[in-house]
């Protein structure tokens, strides 16, 4: 208040002395401002400046208020704080190429993200990660060079099908909202490389979702998949498939096509076999299907000889084939919560193993 206050009667003081006025011409971040010195020439012209300038100040007082913890109008006087304090001129930044409004777990109450801001051509990065958003506006296919879009931590139950005219978005993070289902049209999402969406209420995931050209990384833990597309296959570039923490009871024939394969997250779900074609993901690093209801593993995982990490715990095995034995790389194998009663010889024998069997 003492700030605002005084920068006013600065201001009138110069505009008096027939001196400089000063305008304000961008805020970059709350609590900061870029000024440019004008003369003003006639008296009509430094009233128009002192008009424009006391609009623009109190933006800036507005913005430097999220510290202070109040807001004041041009008076002085106390204001009650609107949900969205930031003002609507993110197009004064025309060459802003990131832009955190939020981070996951410490962001700012907005509830909305300002129009302007989807006028930014050449944003790259936005993140409004908990910032109480409940939708994301249509509008948002503007932002024609947005590579990362962070929206995790909010309230969101859906995402605009325009998301599909974002031919640069590379990665799109959502988790932990409230979201039953993922926009089929993110298929035409030509750059899209990772979806994370976990913890969410999704209750299947669409077949389109399986043709995006270069998915590399899906993630979609904790939310209430039964079923996986039969088309999963297609995702020729994945390498890390996140599913675990959901109610999953079969894994898809096409699912042993993903050669390109390195991490198979599946634990905590209600699988009851591991299909012997589990040999064909020659590339696998980590596989987990812990806390499922297995009673046999098939010898055939023993053709992963990539393997590093293996967690078959909390399930109800009571033996482990002898082939397992020929997984020279592992380094970590999870067995408790089982019935095993021998463990194969050559398991002990292996170098690499890092954590006790």
């Amino acid at each position: 208040k003492q700030w605002y206050q005084r920068r006013v009667r600065d201001s009138e003081k110069e505009e008096e002395e027939g001196g400089e006025v000063f305008e304000e011409t961008a805020a970059a971040e709350p609590g900061t401002e870029s000024r440019s010195r004008k003369s003003s020439s006639s008296s009509s012209s430094s009233s128009s400046c002192s008009s424009e300038e006391r609009k623009v100040v109190a933006g800036a007082v507005e913005l430097a208020s999220d510290e202070e913890g109040d807001l004041f109008d041009e008076e002085g006087t106390k204001v009650e704080r609107a949900a969205n304090t930031l003002p609507n001129r993110f197009n004064k930044f025309p060459n802003l190429e990131e832009l955190h409004l939020g981070y996951y777990g410490k962001g700012n109450p907005l509830k909305y993200i300002p129009r302007t801001v989807f006028s930014l051509q050449c944003l790259k990065k936005l993140d409004a990660s908990s910032c109480r958003l409940t939708s994301i506006p249509s509008e948002i296919s503007g932002l024609a060079n947005l590579e990362e879009l962070w929206l995790s931590g909010n309230f969101l139950t859906s995402l605009p099908r325009s998301l599909s005219e974002l031919k640069k978005l590379k990665s799109l993070w959502v988790n932990y909202n409230q979201l039953h289902g993922l926009p089929a049209t993110l298929e035409f999402c030509e750059s899209l490389e990772g979806l994370y969406a976990h913890g969410n209420q999704i209750e299947f995931l669409s077949t389109a979702l399986c043709r995006i050209p270069k998915l590399t990384y899906l993630g979609v833990g904790r939310n209430n998949i039964k079923f996986l597309p039969e088309n999963i296959g297609q995702l020729s570039n994945l390498k890390e498939a996140w599913l675990n923490d959901n109610h999953i009871r079969q894994i898809p024939d096409s699912l042993f096509e993903l050669v390109n394969l390195k991490v198979l997250w599946l634990s905590h779900n209600q699988l009851t076999s591991l299909d012997k074609r589990v040999g064909y993901l020659s590339n696998l690093t980590d596989l987990s299907v812990s806390r499922n209801r297995l009673t046999t593993i098939p010898p055939q995982l023993a053709n992963c000889s990539n393997l590093r990490v293996l967690q078959l715990n909390e399930n109800k095995l009571v033996a482990l084939p002898k082939s397992l034995s020929g997984l020279h790389s592992l380094e970590e194998l999870w067995l408790n919560g089982n019935a095993v009663k021998e463990i194969p010889e050559g398991l002990y024998m292996l170098s690499n193993m890092k954590k006790p069997v």
